[in-house]
Order: C-alpha cells, then structure tokens, then sequence
C-alpha cells in the first residue's frame, strides 16, 4: 500500500532519535560536572591555556608550555578563540572526544553489522562509562582522544586496512605515549602478516609533522622530537595508586626497581607476543579482541610510574571483550570497577578499598584471561589428504 512504513524504516528512525536523546543526556550529564576543578586543571591544563591565550592563541605554539606533545597544544591554542572559559572548552573537546571513543568501540563490537541493538547498547554503554565520563569532564584529561584511535587501530587492523590501521596507531602515538600499550598488538600483527611492515613510514611521517608547526614557530626540533623522554624521568613513585604489581611496594622512588621493572615488563611482554605469533590462531575479530585486552592489561599491570587513570584503555577493551563473550562478563565488571576506584580516588581523594587487594584482582583476572587466550586462540586445523 502506499503511504506504509516498512518496519526496518521505523526500527532506524527510532534507533536514530534513540541514539541523539542518550547523547544529549550524556553530554549533559558532563556539563553539570564541567565545574569541579580537579588538580591536574589548576597545576597543568589552566596555566597552559592562559599561556597559549596570553601569547596569541596558534601564535604561541612554539613555546614551551608543557611535556604534552604539541598536536594536544594546538587544539589548546584553537580552544583559545572561543568566548568560554577555559574550563568549559577543555573538558568540552575531551567530552567530543567521548563520542568518536563510542562509535569506534562500537563499530568494534558490531563489526560485521549484523546487529543494530548491539552497536547501540555497545555506543551507550561507553558513553556512561564511569572512568570515561569522569576522565573528561571531572578531570579535563584527553585520554578518550589517543584511546579511541586505537580503537580505530584495532577496527581497520580488523578489515585489514594496513594503512589506515597503522595511521590511526600513529596519531594516538603522537597525542600520548600510553599508546605503548597497544605496541605488543601491533608487533605481533606485523609479525603475522596482518598489517605489512612498508606501511611503518606512516609512523615517522605522523610524528614529524606532528612536530613541524611547533618546530616553524620557534621550539626547538629535537626537544619536541624527545618529549617522550623527558616525561620518562618526571615522576618517581613506582606506585602512582594505579591496582599493579608495584601497589605492593608502598612508595618506594628505588631507580633500580624502576629500571629493572621496565625490563621484567618488556620481557614477559616479548614472551607473550613470541607465544602467540608461533600459535597460529585464525585472526578473527573475538580473538583479536581478546588479544587486545591482554596487552592493554598486562602492559600498565607490569610498569611501574603508572598513573590511576592507566587502566582507561583497558576499561574499553573488557567492555567491547563482554559483548564478544557475554559469559565472561566479570572482566569487564573487575576492571572496570577497579579503574573507576582509582579514578576516584585521586579525584574525590576515595580511600574504603585498599589498592593492594584491588591489584591482587586484577593479577588473578590477567591470569584467567591468559588462560581464555590459551582455550580460545588455538590453531586452524588443516585437513591433509
């Protein structure tokens, strides 16, 4: 008949306005929360603003402002223009952020669009993530940016999109060095094939240009060339509250423990990915999901200096984890609540759990996860005739 509807039509309208009304909430819900001045904003994100602004806005980006690398300063510098206060637009560009993290967490779980409701209840579920909506607009930080381009990593390694995949890696790279955590996935997908190893150039490229306009502007090359090493030596603590193995060492600053734990940390990494690359499991997108979380726990769990919010990328891998292996649904609720715990301590100073037990945890949840990775990623059998 004319005139009618088909319900398909209608299912999309309503996912549609479904959609826009949890986003709306969802930003809305930040924005009652963009007051709270967290201490990283009063030490760090507001002095750098105001120096940027005082400056010239982008006419200051070759200043030395701080240890970020400069592609997070020229947002701060566009941010700078806007008749707001300073407070408002940092948290509302981390809070835009939040958004592309939900749709590429999503894109993740529905990867072959199979399932309208799964990509929705998966897009919801991150929006209202504690550690996610605390992290952007309690805390101002901009870790939904490098964070969901690594999803974005992980979701074109996915369709074998070497370049695009290696790209996406490159620029969360050059947002924070916690994009670390993902290192030990992309070797091992190089190692097997799945991305080539031409597509690299992309890396150094990014990086360069990354530095380029800062450079032209007056900083010096090599200093923002090794920015990454300067913020390698600014803090002392082992234990920065974040659950791992170093919460148990008190507050021990021994250099010699720092040194040794970073080379315990690359070696039980290098094992790992030297097992699963002689494992020759099919590349499927549950397995690499599965693969993903292991790294993104297991790398901040064994290095030490890690801050409380190092759990982030974790948070959003166990959660995309749940919706491939429902039944295994505590990873997600373990880590998650451990992470917003933390979270919540430096922010709101949260102190009813001790972080020693919270690390025993999250030890005994890397070890039933190795222990999925082991039932799981098992070989393709091949028939011999």
């Amino acid at each position: 008949m004319k005139g009618t509807v088909s319900p398909s039509m209608d299912e999309g309208l309503e996912d549609s306005i479904f959609l826009v009304l949890c986003t709306a909430l969802a930003m809305m819900m930040r924005v009652y929360l963009f007051p709270i001045e967290s201490g990283d904003y009063l030490q760090f994100l507001h002095p750098w603003y105001e120096t940027l602004k005082e400056n010239g806005g982008l006419l200051a980006i070759g200043m030395d402002v701080g240890d970020y690398m400069p592609p997070y300063f020229y947002l701060l510098a566009l941010l700078t223009y806007l008749p707001i206060r300073d407070i408002f637009a940092i948290k509302a560009l981390s809070s835009l952020a939040d958004i592309v993290l939900a749709v590429f967490a999503a894109n993740l779980v529905d990867f072959e669009r199979k399932s309208r409701v799964k990509w929705t209840a998966a897009y919801c579920t991150v929006l209202f993530l504690p550690s996610v909506f605390l992290n952007s607009g309690v805390w101002g930080q901009c870790d939904a940016i490098y964070v969901s381009a690594l999803l974005a990593f992980l979701y074109y390694a996915m369709r074998g999109s070497s370049g695009k995949a290696v790209l996406a890696y490159s620029i969360s790279f050059v947002f924070k060095l916690q994009a670390v955590f993902f290192a030990p996935l992309l070797l091992l997908l190089l190692l097997k094939r799945r991305l080539r190893w031409r597509s690299l150039w992309i890396f150094p490229a990014v990086y360069l240009a990354a530095c380029l306009p800062a450079a032209l502007m007056g900083r010096s090359l090599w200093d923002l060339l090794t920015v990454y090493f300067s913020q390698a030596g600014q803090y002392s603590m082992l234990a920065m509250f974040l659950p791992n193995l170093y919460t148990w060492l008190g507050d021990s600053t021994a250099a010699e423990i720092s040194r040794a734990g970073v080379m315990l940390a690359g070696g039980v990494v290098l094992c790992a990915v030297f097992f699963l690359y002689r494992r020759g499991f099919p590349l499927s997108p549950g397995n690499l999901v599965s693969t993903g979380l292991f790294f993104a726990l297991l790398t901040p769990f064994l290095l030490p200096h890690m801050h409380e919010r190092y759990y982030y990328l974790a948070d959003l891998m166990s959660v995309i984890f749940a919706f491939y292996y429902p039944q295994k649904w505590y990873f997600a609720f373990g880590i998650c609540t451990s992470s917003a715990y933390a979270v919540c301590h430096n922010l709101f100073g949260t102190d009813f759990l001790p972080v020693q037990a919270l690390g025993v945890l999250m030890l005994g949840l890397l070890c039933l996860l190795a222990r999925h990775l082991t039932q799981t990623l098992r070989p393709r059998e091949v028939s011999v005739p």
